[in-house]
Formats: C-alpha cells, structure tokens, sequence
C-alpha cells in the first residue's frame, strides 16, 4: 500500500484516523498526525510504541506485519471499542479488503456533523466546529 495524499498522511500505523482525534483540532498547535512530526502531538503520541515498531520494520501499517495483530494494537483496540465504538483492527480490515478511497469516504460520511461543516472528534464526542455532542455510529 502506498500513502498518495494527505488524507491518507493521517491515518497512523495502528488505524486510527488521526483527522477525528482531539488533538488534530486544537486551533493553536494541531496535531498533524501519526505520520508528520512530533510538533503539536501529545507525549503518549511522541512515544508511541506501535508507531516505533512500525518505522523499526518498514511498515505503513501494522497490518502488514506477519504478527498482526500483535498484543499492543490488540490492547489498543480493545480500549477504543470500549471508549470510542471504534476499532483500530476494523479500520485495517477495511483499508485493506476494500481499498482507501472507500475507508476515507465511509469516515467522512460517518463522522460528519449533521448540524454544521465540522467532524465529530471520537475521543471527546463532540463536533470540532460547533461543539455538539454525539455517539458515534459503528464502522461497517
């Protein structure tokens, strides 16, 4: 799998859209995601182990690992379908089984606000524009 755009820069070795996390959205010093510097990224990002092992063994994504997935993305994802209905290995599986483009068009679509032009942030369920709260609705 190749990285062609921006949109795609976003979307960490693990499988988490980055476009959709709190810190991405901060107005002072967003995050530029996974994939970009350490500039804006909180230390838990900075210090990632997913992302070293990754980068260690020239991996876009986890999942093209052979011991994917591996006890870190399945902890990892355990957590976030327990506090954000999202999961990092589904997002992978999707990537993978149905191609980007679509993976990114479902997300837009999913994690859009319906009151405004802004995109819900999974991790504090509200809209980065306005502010709204939400739940978000499972990836399929």
């Amino acid at each position: 799998m190749e990285i062609t755009n921006s949109e795609e820069m976003m979307i960490a070795v693990c499988g988490m859209n980055c476009i959709y996390c709190y810190v991405h959205h901060k107005k002072k010093k967003p995050c530029l995601g996974c994939r970009q510097s350490d500039k804006g990224k909180p230390e838990h990002c900075q210090k990632c182990k997913i992302k070293e092992c990754a980068y260690d063994k020239g991996l876009l994504f986890c999942s093209e690992c052979s011991d994917y997935p591996c006890i870190l993305i399945r902890r990892l994802d355990k957590s976030y379908r327990i506090r954000y209905n999202e999961s990092l290995i589904n997002n992978m599986k999707v990537i993978n089984e149905k191609g980007m483009n679509y993976y990114l068009s479902f997300e837009k679509e999913r994690l859009k606000c319906p009151e405004c032009s802004g995109v819900h942030n999974i991790h504090q369920k509200t809209c980065s524009e306005c502010g709204k709260t939400f739940k978000v609705s499972e990836l399929k």
